[in-house]
């Protein structure tokens, strides 16, 4: 295992820093809560890996290191506890032709023009039943949650592939989430079907210059928990050179599987529209209640996690971990004892660790600018041994 030199160390150091948005390929095609920078990606794939190489991400929530990995011609592996994390990974890393991507933009145009809130067309039962459309049936939201069930509903009588339907609900996926997600004033369903449009033909140009730039490496996304990775060694013809991710934060409050209506409410309907099972609480997500003295269930679900992972590593691997905390002070030892109890140890590639401003992304809380949780530290680890 090599380790970087002082030149290469800055260019590590000044990746994690970047204030770059995250864009470009198919990077926003949705913005995850918590993603990290691509450049971020991109600089520590071409370092710590070779072309060839297997990088995992155990919470590829976004997909950020699959794509970049494909990108750089590296095999990868994502998993993900969330079904809507696997929908976005999957899609983000597809190669959908350009004759596709013309018939979905044709049926765009077209469909676009028959939605119409004072037409009457089947609801989507199931889905109401099971609460996924909560809190989207006041006087501002329901023409929007109204117009999102005609396309759906359009959708269901074309007959696309399964590839195509999942990046057409991608569309509505990345386009619900401007109109409805954390938003004070709802747009009208006029400025949502222009905002369809424009965010089609954004994402049809990002997959078009994801097609061209990246290779034809292997990428695979698994729903499944971190801690099920060992259920799957099937899967690693080789063991990872990197282990690339962002666990859920200690003690932060992020959610990750629902919408904020008007900044209180909360709607699961980002699972409706990806056609997506969800029916979990935070803690789920988050790997235990952040209010819970010692979090002792995050801990013990990371522990879990990573004694999964190294059954599939080896000495040559690296896992690189970009977390951040509601106190540091207990909370950083604690996790750096948890990994050595899950059978790693801390190595150290400069002479302290790489720590960087959380840049400006969506958070569900309110916190100080100073307080620890707006502050990250990059962690490197190998298996103890």
């Amino acid at each position: 295992m090599k380790l970087p030199t002082q030149p290469e160390i800055k260019n590590l150091i000044s990746a994690a820093n970047s204030k770059k948005r995250v864009q470009g390929y198919t990077h926003d095609f949705y913005n995850y809560p918590a993603r990290f920078s691509p450049i971020i990606a991109k600089e520590f794939i071409e370092y710590f890996t070779q072309p060839g190489d297997l990088v995992l991400d155990p919470f590829m929530g976004g997909g950020t290191t699959l794509v970049e990995a494909k990108l750089l011609n590296r095999d990868s592996l994502g998993f993900d506890i969330s079904t809507l994390a696997e929908f976005l990974s999957s899609v983000k890393t597809v190669h959908l032709s350009s004759s596709s991507l013309d018939e979905i933009s044709k049926w765009f145009e077209n469909t676009t023009k028959k939605i119409n809130c004072n037409k009457k067309l089947p609801r989507p039962e199931k889905w109401i039943e099971r609460g996924y459309q909560r809190n989207l049936s006041n006087n501002l939201t329901w023409p929007i949650r109204k117009s999102i069930e005609q396309y759906l509903y359009f959708l269901g009588l074309q007959k696309f592939n399964k590839q195509e339907e999942k990046f057409i609900r991608c569309v509505l996926l990345k386009t619900g989430q401007w109109a409805l997600d954390s938003k004070k004033d709802i747009p009208s369903v006029y400025k949502f079907k222009l905002k369809v449009l424009e965010n089609l033909n954004k994402m049809k140009d990002g997959s078009l210059d994801f097609i061209e730039s990246a290779s034809t490496s292997n990428s695979k996304t698994i729903n499944a928990p971190a801690k099920e990775i060992k259920n799957y060694k099937h899967l690693f013809k080789k063991s990872p050179k990197l282990v690339l991710t962002s666990p859920p934060y200690p003690g932060v409050h992020v959610v990750y599987h629902r919408w904020q209506i008007f900044g209180s409410k909360e709607t699961p309907a980002p699972f409706w529209i990806a056609n997506s099972l969800d029916g979990q609480g935070l803690t789920y997500y988050a790997m235990g209640n952040r209010q819970q003295k010692g979090l002792k269930d995050y801990f013990l679900n990371i522990k879990e996690s990573f004694e999964s992972i190294a059954s599939v590593c080896d000495q040559d691997t690296i896992v690189a971990q970009i977390l951040a905390f509601s106190n540091i002070d207990w909370q950083l030892p604690k996790y750096l004892e948890t990994m050595n109890n899950a059978g790693f140890e801390e190595i150290n590639i400069n002479a302290n660790r790489i720590w960087r401003n959380v840049p400006n992304r969506k958070w569900y809380a309110n916190y100080n600018k100073q307080s620890s949780s707006s502050k990250e530290v990059i962690l490197f680890h190998k298996l103890i041994g």
